[in-house]
């Protein structure tokens, strides 16, 4: 008899030991929300958006001054997770390495990349910037071609007229 107790004992053991390896960990995707904690601010992001190594909360209104790839980190290496338009709203987070921001492009206040710090100012000074940017005359763009003997031949812009030089 207490050898039957002992072998049911040590089947209900196995069993259990079985089935509770059976509980799976949750699948991680690309989409799947996470919050890291950063300089003492808490932000969430997807899992394919990596967190900064700094921060340093703006939360502020901007506006993209062209059209701008919204990065997954703090760098041009990263992976382009979608493209702003010139003149879209969106919400700076914060200022992180690189000279780069943290955005939210909805308006649940989620991370949603990093853009580059000239890309984008604050709404209130978007017109302003346009039109500074505007009122800077713009350089032609030279175009030459070697001639031989170390001459060559120049023009500006479109024109027509080429100037040996």
């Amino acid at each position: 008899m207490k050898n039957t107790n002992k072998l049911i004992s040590l089947a209900m053991l196995f069993a259990l030991g079985i089935t509770a390896g059976c509980h799976q960990a949750p699948i991680i995707t690309a989409d799947t929300l996470e919050t890291s904690e950063v300089n003492g601010v808490k932000l969430v992001h997807m899992h394919i958006i990596q967190p900064p190594q700094s921060f340093t909360a703006v939360n502020q209104s901007y506006r993209a001054l062209y059209p701008v790839s919204l990065i997954n980190r703090p760098d041009y290496g990263g992976m382009r997770m979608g493209t702003l338009t010139a003149g879209q709203p969106l919400q700076v987070l914060g200022a992180v390495e690189n000279n780069w921001l943290a955005v939210a492009t909805e308006d649940d206040g989620k991370l949603s990349g990093y853009i580059p710090l000239s890309s984008a100012v604050p709404e209130d000074r978007y017109d302003a910037t346009l039109k500074a940017q505007a009122a800077q005359p713009r350089r032609a763009q030279q175009q030459c071609i070697g001639l031989g003997a170390g001459d060559k031949a120049c023009r500006k812009g479109r024109s027509s007229t080429w100037i040996i030089q």
